[in-house]
């Protein structure tokens, strides 16, 4: 038997932005639940948490980075009169 060297190639992930929100808490080794356009996604396990702010989150699974934009509820303007 001969010695053979195997070399792996770290290729990029695959990356996606989305805007929607996290119908839960986002945990490092379990899926990320994210509702988009009134669908939900499912993700792969999440490996790793890179950024959080007041406009998005950045998270990492096992297949792809995710960058995902906070959706903006329009704030209600009413006026009541008597």
């Amino acid at each position: 038997m001969t010695k053979e060297r195997i070399y792996y190639i770290n290729a990029p992930k695959k990356r996606i932005a989305l805007t929607g929100h996290l119908s839960l808490p986002l945990r490092i080794g379990e899926r990320a639940w994210i509702c988009v356009a009134g669908q939900s996604i499912t993700t792969s396990l999440v490996k790793q948490i890179l950024e959080v702010s007041e406009s998005r989150i950045i998270f990492e699974t096992c297949n792809t980075i995710y960058s995902l934009s906070y959706a903006r509820v329009p704030a209600r303007t009413e006026v009541m009169c008597a």
